[in-house]
C-alpha cells in the first residue's frame, strides 16, 4: 500500500514523497538549501519614557538610575514634573499640576490604592522608593472610565509583582538619605518584596543660616513597603500590598520658648485577585484602605493650638476584562466610604487641662459603575467609547450624582503616525481645600455637601504623534482645553478657625475657570544619547463673582511657559551623564499697590487679584554615574550630582518690604524674594546583589 508523505523542515522547502511502508525514504538533494549567515543584533533601548503614541506617558523605573540626583535619590514623581503639561512647582511646593488644574483635582494611584500626599520634605522627594516599583503611567488626555473622584490626570504606580528568581538585596546610601530593598522567592510561586527608606536631614538643616542663634529646626522622613505576591494556581494571582510613610517638621524658639511643628502621614493597605476566566476574559478584584492625616501644633506663652485633620478611604473595585470579535470591553464597578475630618482647631491654654474638643468625622460615600469598548473602525481608525455613572451620598444632604461619557478616535497611517482626539467629562465630590501657598501641606479635603456642590469639568485634546526612524525618535504635540464648574479658593486664614462661629463654607469663594494650551515633545530613545525636550504653552484662568470684582484672573499656578530638556549621555560602559535644564514663568500672586498711614495704622491696598509674578523658575542639574559592576546578578555605581548647577536662587515666596516717609508722606512698597538655598551637591552609592 502507498503512502504519501510531505516533509517539512525549518529553512527547508516543502516536498511530496510516494512509498511503501517497508521503503526508505531519502530526501532529494535539491531540496536542501544553504543559506548564507544572519547575523541579528539589537540596540539597546535605554530610554526612561515611552509610550506617548498610545495617548499616555510611561515611565521605566529600571532606567531612573541615570537621571541626576537630588540628595542622593532619583524619583519618579520628580520626573513625571519633567513631563509635558506637568508643571514644575517650584522649591518647596508638594503640589502635582496637570494642564492647569490644582493639585487636588489629580489622582496618584499606588496599585490602584489613592494616595492623598505623596511627595516627602516639601515636594523634594516622593513617597515611592525607586527600588520599590517598576514603573509607572500618566493620563492626561483619554481618562479610562475606571478611573474617576477627579477632574485632571491620573498617575498610576505600579510596585515590583513579577516571581523572584533569587533572593537579592539592593539599595543606595546617600549623605542625606539611604535606602534598601530585599526581593526573595518564597517558593517557586510567591515572591516578598521588603523597602525601607529614611532621612538624616537634620544635617543640612544645620548648615542652613537662619540668622537667629535661638531658632533650631528640626526634620526627617521615613517610609516602609511590603509587597506579597502570588500565584495559587495558573489562572490566577494575589498581590497584596502595603505602605507606610511620616514627616515630621518641628522649629523651636528657645528666647520666646516658643515652638511648633507639622507632620503628615499616608498609609495604604490592598489586597489584589485576577482570575482569568477564559482565554479571552478575566477578572480583577482589589479591596483597600488608604490613610492620611496633617497636625500643625503651636505652643507659646503656656498655650497651646492644634490643627488636626485627616481623611479615611474603604474601597473596593472589580474589574472585568472580555474580548469579543475584534472588540475589547472593560466593565467594572467601584465605591469607597470616606471618613474625613476638617482641619478645625483644638486649644488649651494656662486654665484648662484639656484640649477644646474640634469638629466630628463626616462620613460620606461615594460609587462608580463603568464600561468601556475598544474597537477598529477601519485598518486606520480604532475608538474607545467609556460611559461612567458615578454619585456621592452624605448622610442628611442631598445626594450628587451624573453620567461621565468618555470617548477618543484614531487614525494611524504608515505604522508610524497618529492623530488622536479625546473628550472627556468627569465630576469630582471629594475637594481639596487649599490653605497654604508653600511646601507645608496645611491643606485639606472636604466632602460635596449643599453648601459645597460637587466639581464638574469638559476636557477636550487633540495630538499628532510621529514616531521616526523605526521609534527611534519621537515628535507629539497636542492641544487640550478644559472649561472648570464650580472651582473654590480659600478666603480665610488659619487663625480665623479659632473663632467660635466658624464654618469653613462662608470663608469659601466659588466660581468657573478655564485652562488650554499646547504642548510639545521630543524624544530620542536609542543610541549612547538619549533624552527628550518638552514645552509647554499654557494659560489657566478662574473667574468668581466675588474675586476682582467678578473679572477674569489667572489661577495661582498658571504658567505661561513651561520648557524642560533632559539628556542622558552613555560615555562608555562605565560612565554615564546627564543633565537636566528647566525653567517655568513664574507664578501669580496679589501685589499690594498702595499702603496709606492712618494715624499709627497701615492699610494695604491690593492690586488686581494674582496680578503680579514672582520671577521665573530656572536651574540646571548634573550628574556623573560610573558603574563598578553592572550585569544580571550584581550592580554596584557611584553617583555625583550638582543640584541647581548654577546657583539660581529660585524664590520659594515674596516678602513685601514697606520704607515710609513720614515728612514727606510717601510710603515704598518693594517685594522682596525668599530662596531656600543656591546650589545642593551629593554623592550616593547604589549597590545590588
Amino acid at each position: 500500500m502507498t503512502k504519501t508523505v510531505f516533509a517539512l523542515l525549518l529553512f527547508f522547502s516543502c516536498c511530496q514523497l510516494k512509498a511503501q511502508p517497508s521503503d526508505t525514504l531519502y530526501l532529494p538533494k535539491d531540496t536542501v538549501y544553504e543559506l548564507d549567515a544572519v547575523e541579528i543584533s539589537a540596540v539597546r533601548d535605554n530610554s526612561i519614557m515611552s509610550g506617548t503614541m498610545s495617548g499616555r506617558i510611561d515611565l521605566k523605573a529600571e532606567n531612573l538610575q541615570s537621571l541626576p540626583k537630588f540628595l542622593g535619590t532619583t524619583d519618579m514623581l520628580r520626573t513625571i514634573q519633567l513631563t509635558p503639561g506637568i508643571q514644575t512647582s517650584g522649591e518647596l511646593d508638594a503640589g502635582l499640576y496637570i494642564r492647569g488644574c490644582e493639585s487636588g483635582h489629580n489622582q496618584v494611584m499606588f496599585n490602584d490604592v489613592p494616595i492623598y500626599n505623596p511627595m516627602h520634605l516639601m515636594g523634594f522627594f516622593s513617597i515611592f522608593n525607586s527600588d520599590h516599583i517598576s514603573s509607572s503611567s500618566i493620563y492626561k488626555s483619554y481618562i479610562s472610565p475606571q478611573y474617576g473622584g477627579r477632574l485632571s490626570g491620573t498617575v498610576c504606580v505600579s510596585s515590583k509583582s513579577k516571581q523572584a528568581e533569587r533572593t537579592s538585596v539592593s539599595g543606595t546610601v546617600g549623605i542625606l538619605s539611604s535606602q534598601a530593598t530585599l526581593e526573595t522567592p518564597v517558593n517557586d510561586k510567591s515572591s516578598l518584596y521588603l523597602s525601607g527608606r529614611g532621612t538624616y536631614v537634620n544635617l543640612l538643616l544645620g548648615l542652613i543660616d537662619l540668622n537667629e542663634e535661638s531658632v533650631q529646626p528640626e526634620y526627617g522622613f521615613q517610609d516602609y513597603n511590603l509587597t506579597y505576591t502570588a500565584k495559587p494556581t495558573e489562572k490566577s494571582d494575589v498581590l497584596v500590598n502595603a505602605f507606610f510613610g511620616m514627616d515630621d517638621f518641628s522649629i523651636k524658639e528657645y528666647y520666646y520658648q516658643a515652638n511648633g511643628g507639622i507632620s503628615w502621614k499616608n498609609a495604604a493597605v490592598s489586597l489584589q485577585w485576577t482570575q482569568q476566566l477564559s482565554a479571552s476574559s478575566r477578572m480583577a478584584h482589589t479591596a483597600y484602605y488608604s490613610y492620611y492625616d496633617n497636625l500643625i501644633d503651636v505652643n507659646f506663652a503656656g498655650s497651646q493650638i492644634r490643627f488636626p485633620s485627616r481623611i479615611q478611604d474603604f474601597g473596593y473595585k472589580g474589574k472585568y476584562h472580555f474580548r469579543t470579535g475584534r472588540c475589547y470591553w472593560t466593565a467594572g464597578a467601584d465605591y469607597v466610604r470616606y471618613s474625613v475630618r476638617p482641619q478645625y482647631p483644638e486649644t488649651q491654654d494656662l486654665f484648662s487641662s484639656a484640649l477644646s474638643q474640634s469638629a466630628e468625622n463626616i462620613q460620606t460615600h461615594e460609587y462608580g459603575i463603568y464600561a468601556q469598548g475598544s474597537f477598529h473602525l477601519s485598518p486606520q481608525i480604532s475608538a474607545r467609547l467609556g460611559l461612567r455613572y458615578s454619585g456621592s451620598i452624605q448622610p442628611g444632604h442631598a445626594p450628587y450624582h451624573g453620567i461621565e461619557p468618555r470617548m477618543s478616535l484614531e487614525y494611524e497611517w504608515k505604522n508610524d503616525r497618529k492623530i488622536m482626539f479625546s473628550y472627556t467629562l468627569q465630576r469630582q465630590y471629594m475637594n481639596q481645600i487649599v490653605v497654604s501657598g508653600i511646601g507645608f501641606p496645611t491643606d485639606f479635603w472636604l466632602p460635596a455637601s449643599k453648601n459645597i456642590p460637587a466639581q464638574k469639568a469638559h476636557s477636550l485634546s487633540l495630538g499628532y504623534f510621529h514616531a521616526i526612524n523605526g521609534r527611534d525618535y519621537e515628535f507629539s504635540v497636542e492641544g487640550y482645553f478644559k472649561r472648570l464648574y464650580n472651582q473654590f479658593e480659600f478666603n480665610g486664614e488659619m487663625l480665623d478657625m479659632v473663632n467660635q462661629s466658624y464654618q469653613i463654607d462662608e470663608h469659601l469663594n466659588m466660581g468657573d475657570g478655564h485652562s488650554y494650551g499646547i504642548e510639545f515633545m521630543f524624544q530620542k530613545h536609542t543610541g549612547r544619547l538619549n533624552g527628550w525636550i518638552s514645552y509647554t504653552l499654557g494659560r489657566s484662568t478662574r473667574k468668581f463673582p466675588d474675586i476682582n470684582g467678578g473679572k477674569t484672573f489667572p489661577a495661582k499656578n498658571d504658567r505661561r511657559h513651561n520648557l524642560s530638556v533632559v539628556t542622558n549621555y552613555k560615555l562608555n560602559e562605565r560612565w554615564e551623564l546627564s543633565g537636566i535644564f528647566v525653567y517655568a514663568t513664574g507664578s501669580a500672586f496679589t501685589m499690594p499697590a498702595a499702603l496709606y498711614l492712618i494715624g499709627e495704622n497701615a492699610i494695604n491696598e491690593y492690586g488686581p487679584h494674582n496680578g503680579a509674578r514672582i520671577p521665573a523658575y530656572h536651574r540646571m542639574d548634573l550628574s556623573a554615574s560610573y558603574w563598578f559592576k553592572r550585569n544580571s546578578r550584581r550592580e554596584s555605581m557611584i553617583n555625583i550630582s550638582l543640584y541647581n548647577a548654577y546657583g539660581r536662587e529660585n524664590p520659594i515666596y515674596l516678602s513685601v518690604g514697606i520704607e515710609a516717609d513720614r515728612e514727606k508722606g510717601k510710603v515704598r512698597i518693594s517685594p522682596k524674594g525668599q530662596s531656600l538655598y543656591s546650589f545642593v551637591p551629593s554623592i550616593s552609592y547604589s549597590f545590588k546583589f
